[in-house]
């Protein structure tokens, strides 16, 4: 019974940690908006992208993997051992991004300032940082202290970029109150001291396959606004989408924090499980996504645009069968990402990667073939179409693999 509470007060925190987590984005937003108007804004918003890049190559697959390592050794050794690799990684990935801004300065952010690429390697610094640190606390079953980490750290964003703006409304400034997140770390200065490693060095393979399928993932859910603008869309077309899929992403944005609940107990499962451990946790999330989406359809058709509306204002919404058919995609991104964390769990790096490379090809190859149909009408059946190969792909491979959870990588 006591177990069974902890697991969900754990849970409970873990899930308003999130929700302030988004409700501090969006005020950070907003009050960029506000404050430097759209046109000044837009310099941070490729900050901001360039920091969602971060997030899926490092925060996630960092995250995930400290918890698995954590949960098959008993300790935090393992993870301890790896940290200088880890370490690697992700100034590999905050070098590649800083020279991708330094080289295109001036057509992303319209001047050539060196501080617009310094702050995007250090927001790809923090990125894998706050990995690491959500992983650990998480890792050691503290997940209220992993909610108190995925809620401030962009409440202190929001406070650091309201001071910043106090003093100039430069957009320099508030892009550097990005940097400032990771400061959540101060509240466990004394309590984040790693076990010495007591067994092999684990490997961490497991993060470059994890990453790289979360970046594609994340491809798949936030691509399709500026995939209609290519593809010839209208300026309202493209609002229209982006209203759509704000609204209901947000309970994938919600299930993005509860993960960390679950990646612990599912690799001890796999880990002591059979040849097929999580063969019935993955069939069962597959067949409630599709039911769920398949609900969400039919719901989304008459009830969304009206609700878009309502929220976003006249002129917002998409027809109804599009609205409909992206919230299905949405219902399916959140299955996809549950069997992502299975696949994570075993530790099937061919997995997670065919998953979601098959779930591009796929959306491609609609977005190739729908010459016929509308701009916003080819990119929702897309969208719709690659969560749904990932998630079948996911499943097939929880279902048929054999188990190599009982590793380390």
């Amino acid at each position: 019974m006591c177990a069974s509470r902890r697991a969900a007060g754990g849970s409970g925190a873990l899930l308003t940690g999130s929700v302030i987590n988004g409700l501090a984005a969006y005020g950070f937003i907003a009050l960029g908006t506000r404050a430097l108007g759209a046109e000044g804004f837009a310099p941070v918003a490729i900050v901001w992208v360039f920091w969602a890049f971060s997030a899926a190559l490092l925060t996630f697959p960092i995250q995930h993997w400290a918890i698995r390592q954590m949960a098959l050794d008993g300790h935090s050794g393992g993870v301890r051992a790896a940290a200088g690799r880890v370490a690697l990684l992700a100034g590999a990935v905050a070098l590649g991004e800083g020279l991708v801004a330094l080289a295109a300065g001036r057509s992303l952010f319209g001047d050539g300032s060196w501080a617009w690429p310094a702050v995007v390697a250090g927001v790809a610094l923090g990125a894998g940082f706050m990995g690491l640190l959500r992983g650990v606390l998480a890792g050691s079953g503290r997940y209220g202290a992993a909610a108190v980490a995925i809620g401030g750290e962009n409440l202190i964003r929001l406070a650091a970029g309201g001071a910043l703006l106090a003093v100039s409304r430069d957009p320099r400034l508030l892009a550097a109150a990005l940097l400032s997140g990771p400061l959540i770390a101060l509240l466990w200065t004394r309590g984040l001291r790693l076990d010495p490693l007591t067994g092999p060095r684990p490997s961490t393979g497991l993060v470059g396959a994890a990453g790289l399928s979360v970046l594609l993932a994340q491809v798949v859910l936030n691509g399709g606004p500026p995939l209609v603008a290519a593809l010839g869309g209208q300026d309202a077309e493209v609002t229209a989408l982006f209203s759509a899929l704000a609204l209901f992403r947000a309970p994938y944005l919600v299930a993005l924090g509860l993960t960390v609940r679950a990646t612990g107990p599912l690799s001890l499962r796999a880990a002591e499980g059979g040849h097929h451990p999580l063969r019935l946790p993955a069939l069962v999330t597959t067949g409630s996504t599709l039911l769920l989406a398949a609900g969400s359809f039919a719901l989304a058709w008459p009830l969304g645009p009206p609700l878009i509306r309502a929220l976003f204002g006249a002129g917002t919404a998409p027809t109804n069968p599009i609205t409909a058919a992206a919230a299905a995609g949405c219902v399916l991104a959140v299955g996809s990402l549950a069997l992502t964390v299975m696949l994570i769990a075993v530790s099937s790096r061919v997995g997670l990667v065919a998953s979601w490379g098959l779930a591009v090809v796929v959306g491609a190859a609609v977005v190739a073939g729908g010459g016929g149909l509308a701009p916003t009408a080819r990119v929702v059946a897309a969208f719709a179409a690659a969560e749904a190969a990932a998630v079948a792909v996911a499943a097939a491979v929880l279902s048929a693999a054999p188990c190599r959870a009982a590793g380390r990588g």
